[in-house]
C-alpha cells in the first residue's frame, strides 16, 4: 500500500471509486460528531467523503492504487 492517496486524474480519482461513499446521510452516521461541528451538506466539504478501503476521510480527487471502478 502507498502512503495515501495522490492528486488524480478524474477518471480514476477516489469519487469514480467503489470505495467511496460521499452520499451526506451516510457520513453524519459514519461520523456521528460530524453533526456538532455542522453537517455533512456543507458547502466546504464539496464533494470529499469517506474511503472505506482505507477507513479515511480524502478528497474527491484523490487516487491510489486501490481503486476499483464503480459498478454501473
Amino acid at each position: 500500500m502507498d502512503a495515501g492517496p495522490a492528486h488524480a486524474t478524474h477518471k480514476r480519482a477516489c469519487q469514480s471509486c467503489a470505495h467511496f461513499r460521499d452520499d451526506p446521510d451516510y457520513l453524519e452516521a459514519a461520523l456521528p460528531g460530524l453533526a456538532s461541528l455542522s453537517s455533512a451538506r456543507a458547502a466546504v466539504r464539496a464533494s470529499d467523503g469517506l474511503c472505506l478501503c482505507h477507513d479515511r476521510f480524502v478528497s474527491a480527487h484523490s487516487a491510489c492504487a486501490d481503486f476499483a471502478p464503480r459498478a454501473r
